[in-house]
């Protein structure tokens, strides 16, 4: 039998609050209404919170990472591409210290058993409102992971494209994947 098409998956990153999961539903929407075969895998840390499941955020990133993982393992297959919001490699930069080293050796082999494109998503917090519900971090927190959290990619030469969001920011990371596909929107600025 033949191996499944390995799954093109788009990894969202950035901190708290920055916009993933809404980039990541624009992004699915116009890739979808382009007929593309794509799929959205859900960020499991945010089910946990509305669960009121915190602790396993602190204590059980082992798990996290193969429920993140087996949501993505799935679609081989079924699907071309997926979009999450919750990257693989995102697991062991919550973990606590003791767990850290061998949750990252397990967390970048199931990263690499994807085709990978990264995107870093970035915008300043001073100029925008900060959601909270559905998540744990505030907006301090959020400026502190965001450093941290770069510096970390860079540490494990994880190469991301940086996109800044705004109203054209799944259409500048659909672009970078299938130039041409969506025509730019009229009338969407950048602010």
């Amino acid at each position: 039998m033949l191996e499944p098409k390995r799954l093109k998956v788009i990894n969202l990153f950035g901190p708290p609050g920055v916009g993933k999961s809404a980039t990541r539903g624009g992004v699915f929407w116009l890739m979808k209404s382009h007929h593309q075969s794509i799929e959205e895998v859900t960020e499991f840390a945010k089910y946990l919170v509305l669960t009121n499941q915190i602790w396993r955020l602190r204590d059980e990133q082992l798990f996290c990472l193969a429920e993140q993982t087996h949501r993505q393992l799935i679609l081989r297959g079924q699907y071309e591409y997926a979009i999450t919001d919750s990257p693989l490699i995102l697991q062991p930069f919550y973990a606590n210290a003791a767990q850290r080293p061998a949750l990252l050796e397990l967390a970048l082999q199931s990263h690499e058993e994807f085709d990978n494109t990264n995107f870093y998503l970035s915008r300043d917090f001073k100029d925008a409102s900060f959601e909270t519900s559905g998540r744990r971090h505030d907006q301090a927190d959020a400026e502190r992971i965001d450093e941290e959290f770069r510096g970390y990619l860079q540490v494990l030469s994880i190469p991301v494209q940086e996109v800044p969001v705004d109203d054209l920011a799944p259409w500048r990371i659909v672009e970078a994947l299938l130039p041409g596909l969506v025509t730019r929107p009229y009338g969407l600025t950048t602010r």
